[in-house]
């Protein structure tokens, strides 16, 4: 006759998970709290928490906090180029213009996917550290680069206004993440989802006709 064990009583087993998944409910648990509490605030058991994971394993994955916070803000990076390589592609050897507001449309969808994008540059932007080096290096310069040789060759045309590139892609990227950023505020104050896909249509069109002249 075979005898069968006993469950023991006390916390259930944890359902277990292939490693790369484990670590990406990390990695959400982390953006998230991170874009609400900051660098300092996030404690590592609270993000195991949020995540359902034991806090051991967590350090197993991520040794320290920043080991994650780096993890976790790299992952952001590969999400938003591979959101926004889309537009880059399917309008290669088309006008400027067409381009222009094709990527423009594709990261106003970016920043209200992943409003924690920049809700954790705000946080972190608000001091100096070595995080924020950091992100300069990783995220803005790469990101500003791309985007300063289409909007150059945009002002030349006349379709953007001859400012200072630096001011005008801060302009640009306030503009395109606020609403989404302060989804809470906008919710309050006008009784509007930004989550919503007409919503975000919407903004992008305004951001458009704000920003081009055709």
């Amino acid at each position: 006759m075979t005898v069968v064990a006993p469950r023991p009583r006390g916390r259930p087993a944890r359902t277990a998970r292939p490693v790369e998944e484990t670590r990406g409910v990390i990695l959400d648990a982390a953006l998230k709290l991170f874009s609400e509490r900051g660098f300092e605030g996030a404690a590592m058991r609270d993000i195991a928490a949020l995540a359902g994971v034991e806090h051991s394993l967590l350090r197993y994955h991520y040794s320290d906090k920043a080991t994650l916070w780096r993890a976790a803000l790299a992952r952001l990076i590969v999400d938003m180029n591979a959101h926004m390589a889309a537009g880059w592609r399917t309008t290669a050897g088309q006008p400027a213009l067409v381009r222009f507001k094709t990527i423009l449309r594709d990261y106003v969808r970016y920043c209200a996917r992943h409003p924690e994008h920049a809700r954790i540059m705000v946080q972190e932007a608000v001091g100096d550290s070595d995080r924020v080096a950091w992100i300069a290096e990783q995220i803005v310069k790469p990101q500003h680069r791309s985007l300063a040789r289409l909007m150059e060759t945009l002002m030349a045309e006349g379709h953007l206004p001859r400012v200072p590139m630096r001011n005008l892609l801060y302009m640009l990227s306030a503009a395109a993440q606020s609403p989404f950023t302060l989804a809470g505020e906008v919710r309050h104050a006008y009784g509007v989802d930004m989550a919503q896909e007409a919503e975000i249509e919407r903004h992008a069109d305004a951001l458009i006709a704000l920003l081009i002249r055709d």
